[in-house]
């Protein structure tokens, strides 16, 4: 059988797919992958459907031994992931392009350079049970993934079988593509959207149901502030620090419903931006919303980073969002892995 071996566990790494949308009002979160273009990227780049599970590395990553020859593509953030030789030098594998790995090969990922998630799809996905319509962790319940857990040295993850091959993964034994010792890659690169610069990153949000109820001097401070993404921040949402907001009454409301990207504003004045795993529901105000195409940027973000937030309308949020499916699916396409059809 096909498999991945964990030699090495990360901080925290998931099995993670398009997670659980359709089940919100049933009060299951969302879920799956936090930067859902790199998940889709990757997948787009082994010929899986965007569907297909991939790997989770936060902050830092595994070192992981494939049984067979694979392709891969690793998308997201830079964990410089390098297989080591025979003697002990170091070649990095190359990202954002589809990468024909040895059967025994060993890849090893570190810290973080730049961004927060790292995805990794293999040709044919990981092949771990469905649950509730989906592949993905939820680590809260127990669920999903391998396990319900974050992986652990010692896992061994089944690959599903390889279904569509691209024309440019059946050619990457041609003569003319970058070689390594264990891999071959051609010598180019797909990255429809970049890590979030170093400095303060600028999501783009419209604002929520609540705006209006906070205070005149939180509005401004709203759009004026930078808040820092505090270290108590994980896949349900995002903590932010720096400046504290008021609403006009602080009145009890009944839960309402929310999604992933809104800002809450509970009562001691620090906001918080939800996540993939978020409750379908929430009791505090809502004061924003972090549009869909920021999603992606948002899930790149580290602890300690400084957020500022910018308005746009409901119209542009709907623009942005198009412009960035059209970008991802114009690069596979100009890449040969997605039919123009």
């Amino acid at each position: 059988m096909n498999v991945v071996r964990i030699l090495r566990s990360g901080l925290s790494t998931t099995i993670q797919d398009l997670g659980r949308p359709h089940l919100r009002h049933f009060g299951i979160v969302r879920g799956g992958a936090m930067d859902q273009v790199s998940h889709e990227l990757a997948n787009g780049l082994v010929g899986n459907l965007a569907d297909a599970a991939t790997l989770e590395m936060t902050l830092s990553g595994d070192e992981l031994e494939f049984s067979a020859e694979s392709v891969i593509a690793i998308t997201g953030a830079d964990l410089r992931p390098v297989i080591t030789g025979a003697h002990g030098q170091e070649t990095v594998v190359p990202q954002h392009r589809p990468v024909l790995v040895r059967a025994g090969t060993r890849i090893r990922f570190q810290t973080t350079f730049r961004g927060c998630r790292c995805c990794v799809a293999v040709a044919g996905g990981f092949d771990v049970p469905m649950i509730m319509g989906s592949r993905s962790t939820y680590l809260r319940a127990g669920i999903g993934g391998h396990c319900g857990r974050t992986l652990q040295s010692g896992d061994e993850l089944p690959l599903g079988m390889a279904g569509y091959v691209p024309a440019v993964i059946a050619r990457l034994n041609d003569e003319d593509l970058f070689r390594a010792s264990f891999l071959l890659a051609p010598p180019w690169f797909v990255r429809p959207l970049d890590l979030p610069p170093p400095g303060t990153v600028v999501l783009r949000v419209i604002r929520g149901h609540h705006f209006r109820s906070l205070t005149a001097n939180s509005c401004a401070e709203f759009w004026e502030s930078r808040f820092a993404v505090s270290a108590q921040s994980d896949r349900m949402g995002y903590r932010l620090t720096g400046t504290s907001l008021a609403m006009e009454l602080n009145e009890e409301r009944l839960s309402e419903g929310v999604s992933v990207g809104t800002l809450q504003l509970p009562p001691d004045g620090n906001p918080i931006l939800l996540m993939a795993d978020s409750a379908p529901t929430g009791g505090y105000p809502r004061i924003a919303h972090v549009i869909a195409a920021d999603l992606s940027t948002a899930a790149q973000i580290r602890p300690g980073t400084s957020v500022q937030f910018q308005e746009v309308t409901l119209s542009q949020a709907h623009s942005l969002l198009r412009k960035q499916r059209d970008d991802l699916s114009r690069s596979l396409i100009m890449a040969e892995l997605l039919s123009r059809s």
